[in-house]
């Protein structure tokens, strides 16, 4: 069996450390009974998260380095609030949200569109994400009317999920300005680090909230997916996606 797939057991009688039952460590029992303040072990856990990281230092950080998948390149530009665009013709403009951010939501139970041909203002909140827990209002990242949205979404939400940047894609809208390129939006080479360092600050920010938080049962450690999915039940649905609005400034 290989490493990545390798589970250990925790004896009945035992319980996990929060920081096994999060994934990030893999194998520690608790001997303390959660009293997390004066464990060297919790202490140590908590150092690179003492200061939020700067945008150089976060790509270093071991904790979001497991949850990075890569962006496409080629076509594609990437805003600050994790959306990618697109264009899909002279004035068209294809709108999703990046795989790194798509991979940190619980799994998606339905989309809320925007009308057709509705006009949305750079920052307004124009599609909710809902799961288990609450939804959660995405911020559009350019100005312009939408064209169309993806009607497999309705049905299929998942796709968000598996296919974010092909599938998955939400929406089209229409710049107002035919000549001018997407404005505000930056190319992968220059946004990797920015997304790198709001994956360690969420991650930071749900492992304090997590903190002497007894782990639910039956949680082993495993991927980034199952890491996020820990912290949530945890911490519950409603209050991961509270915190998940609070740290990447989405809308309720």
């Amino acid at each position: 069996m290989s490493a990545a797939k390798k589970c250990f057991l925790v004896p009945p009688e035992e319980q996990a450390c929060i920081w096994m039952a999060a994934g990030l460590l893999s194998y520690q029992l608790c001997n303390r009974k959660f009293e997390c303040d004066n464990c060297p072990v919790d202490a140590v856990m908590h150092r690179p998260f003492l200061e939020s990281p700067t945008v150089e230092e976060a790509g270093k950080i071991p904790s979001a380095a497991h949850l990075e998948e890569d962006i496409r390149e080629e076509g594609f530009q990437y805003s600050c609030n994790h959306w990618w665009a697109r264009r899909t013709a002279s004035a068209r403009v294809r709108l999703g949200i990046e795989s790194g951010f798509v991979r940190i939501l619980l799994p998606v139970k339905g989309i809320v569109f925007p009308s057709l041909h509705q006009r949305l203002s750079k920052g307004q909140a124009c599609i909710w994400i809902v799961m288990d827990g609450g939804a959660l209002g995405l911020e559009s990242p350019l100005d312009g009317a939408v064209q169309s949205i993806n009607h497999d979404l309705i049905d299929k939400p998942h796709l968000l999920s598996l296919q974010p940047f092909d599938e998955g894609w939400l929406c089209e809208i229409k710049s107002e300005n035919e000549d001018a390129g997407p404005a505000g939006l930056q190319m992968a080479v220059d946004i990797r680090p920015k997304y790198s360092a709001d994956r360690s600050r969420f991650l930071a920010s749900l492992a304090g909230a997590a903190k002497g938080r007894r782990p639910p049962m039956g949680i082993t450690p495993a991927d980034s997916g199952e890491l996020l999915r820990s912290f949530a039940e945890i911490l519950g649905p409603a209050r991961y996606i509270a915190l998940l609005r609070q740290h990447y400034g989405w809308s309720k």
